[in-house]
């Protein structure tokens, strides 16, 4: 098991500390009770490899669907969160399913990966993370293992739009290809598309938002 460093940050004046914790703050699951997409399609390719699970990360966890996945795919998985209520939700989350997983109460912007894993997650995570977002994303990226997959999905925008908007971090999809050479990753899915979910809306711009997703593996 990866050695636990809760971070000592305050986050209760962070703008999107405040959203989400909010958000997550209600008895219901704001996503919902399935996990994602993304977390689905990225197991589909690693899982082949790896029948018996290996190590998971999941980048923001919420309130645990995802990384709840994980764990009852055979993973051993660990969720970062920053908002209270997602680690507390997170923790109900599993509970209620019998699972095992390990949730760190943690800001990416300032956490320090002591470990690689065999799959990691970041889905809708990294364009809430303000000036830091791309060192965040190259962080993330290094913490893959030689043989592992990841799966990441970003705010989408067009080449002709700012990369930093009401302080949101947006990409385009060749700018998220670049950060994948092909001398040391293996492309598997990369696409932009739109999620039209009320529960995918950001209350910042209240329109459906364009993602740019990605699933690669590491080969070297």
């Amino acid at each position: 098991m990866m050695s636990i460093h809760n971070d000592q940050f305050s986050t209760n004046q962070d703008p999107q500390y405040k959203l989400w914790n909010s958000a997550y703050a209600g008895d219901e699951y704001y996503y919902g009770s399935e996990p994602g997409p993304l977390a689905r399609r990225a197991v589909r390719y690693h899982h082949p490899n790896y029948p018996q699970g290996g190590t998971a990360l999941d980048v923001g966890c919420g309130e645990g669907q995802d990384l709840a996945f994980l764990a009852e795919c055979g993973y051993t998985a660990t969720g970062i969160e920053f908002t209270a209520h997602g680690v507390i939700k997170t923790r109900r989350f599993l509970a209620e399913r019998s699972l095992q997983a390990e949730v760190v109460t943690a800001d990416i912007r300032t956490y320090s990966f002591n470990q690689q894993f065999d799959l990691v997650l970041v889905v809708n995570t990294i364009q809430f993370l303000g000036d830091a977002a791309s060192a965040c994303l190259d962080r993330v990226i290094h913490a893959v293992a030689t043989g592992g997959v990841i799966g990441l999905s970003i705010f989408a925008r067009e080449a002709d739009q700012p990369s930093m908007q009401s302080s949101v971090f947006f990409m385009t999809l060749p700018e998220l290809m670049e950060r994948f050479p092909p001398d040391h990753w293996q492309m598997l899915e990369a696409s932009q598309l739109w999620q039209w979910s009320p529960r995918t809306v950001h209350k910042t711009f209240g329109k459906p938002q364009a993602f740019v997703t990605l699933i690669a593996q590491r080969i070297a």
